[in-house]
């Protein structure tokens, strides 16, 4: 679902001391960044304009770069195959040359269009890679009352329709934000996906490993053509937590956070969250995060304390080994050690 990307930010945060110090990292572009990854030293970054930006040394240094002939292209989310082998996803219309998906196999020195669409209402929100089976499943908003499902085989440089059997009927004008590349997760054998921009924000789930039929597991949340479920993340194969919010209210949250204990069978809606709109959640192994355009917070679960990572303009955050790193509008690239998390969290005691 298309969203905007050049939200503006003036705005407090939600009543909690702001005590971070995000260290910003240059860089000379202005594109609007939404995807990022990381594998072993490398991390990927993807935005708009074709823009791609690589560190091959765990974010010591960084190289920018744009792919030919994508410069009108947004990319929204991207896959690491290896260190060669790297996969870019551009969101938008396909009836205007912007469902894309582009491959390289030399670590980004050249790159070839692997997979688009040309016709119809596709436009593609997030990919869930497998790296055990070196498989990605890319997803894209709803035709014919469902939601396509494409395989990617990278190896064999493959992309396939998933045959979907069985599929929940959609509500009117939902559909999945490509936020954050993050509404899709692929977990304990089965595939996860939230939406958005209906009366009802809901939780979907496949039913086993072939994707191929798929359950409502939550429906009760309200919503409307802004809002919805954007982000879902995972702590273990059990525990995951969906955020979600309004994008055009950046300093609200009707949403709130939803968590499961039992792999999505029930959920529950947090007492407690900040009030502001959430388009990435990520488990860095001792905290949660939730970030957006506007702020971010840590949660402690073991406290159940917030606090504030202050006035951020962040659409995504990845945890790449003892950082997280994040992106945002206006070639916006910040970092935090899980060293000063863990400071600002003896602090508020």
């Amino acid at each position: 679902m298309k969203i905007s990307s050049t939200l503006l930010v003036f705005c407090l945060f939600f009543q909690l001391p702001s005590l971070a110090q995000w260290t910003a990292i240059p860089l000379q572009t202005k594109a609007s960044f939404r995807a990022i990854r990381s594998l072993k030293n490398d991390i990927w970054i993807g935005g708009t304009q074709g823009t791609i930006v690589h560190s091959h040394d765990g974010g010591l240094t960084w190289q920018e770069s744009q792919v030919p002939g994508a410069d009108k292209l947004d990319f929204r989310d991207l896959a690491i195959v290896n260190q060669q082998k790297i996969l870019l996803m551009s969101a938008g219309p396909a009836d205007k040359g912007a469902a894309k998906l582009f491959f390289s196999k030399d670590q980004g020195s050249t790159w070839h269009l692997l997979f688009d669409k040309k016709t119809g209402p596709y436009f593609f929100d997030a990919i869930a890679w497998n790296h055990k089976k070196q498989e990605g499943i890319m997803l894209s908003d709803p035709m014919n009352g469902q939601f396509p499902l494409f395989r990617i085989k990278a190896n064999e440089e493959k992309v396939e329709e998933i045959m979907l059997r069985s599929f929940p009927t959609l509500l009117t004008r939902e559909a999945a934000f490509a936020a954050s590349g993050s509404s899709l997760l692929w977990i304990h054998g089965k595939l996860n996906l939230v939406t958005g921009g209906s009366a009802q924000a809901r939780i979907l789930q496949s039913q086993d490993n072939t994707f191929t039929k798929f359950q409502v597991l939550h429906n009760s949340t309200p919503a409307d053509s802004s809002s919805g479920f954007f982000s879902i993340g995972a702590r273990n194969k059990s525990n995951y937590w969906v955020v979600g919010g309004n994008y055009l209210r950046l300093n609200e949250n009707n949403i709130g956070i939803l968590e499961t204990r039992d792999a999505g069978l029930t959920w529950e809606k947090l007492h407690d969250y900040p009030n502001f709109y959430m388009e990435k959640v990520l488990w860095t192994g001792k905290y949660w995060i939730v970030a957006g355009p506007s702020k971010s917070a840590a949660y402690h679960p073991k406290t159940k304390k917030w606090i504030s990572l202050g006035e951020t303009h962040f659409h995504n955050v990845i945890l790449h080994k003892k950082h997280i790193f994040a992106v945002g509008s206006k070639g916006t690239l910040a970092k935090i050690s899980l060293a000063e998390l863990d400071q600002l969290f003896l602090s508020k005691k």
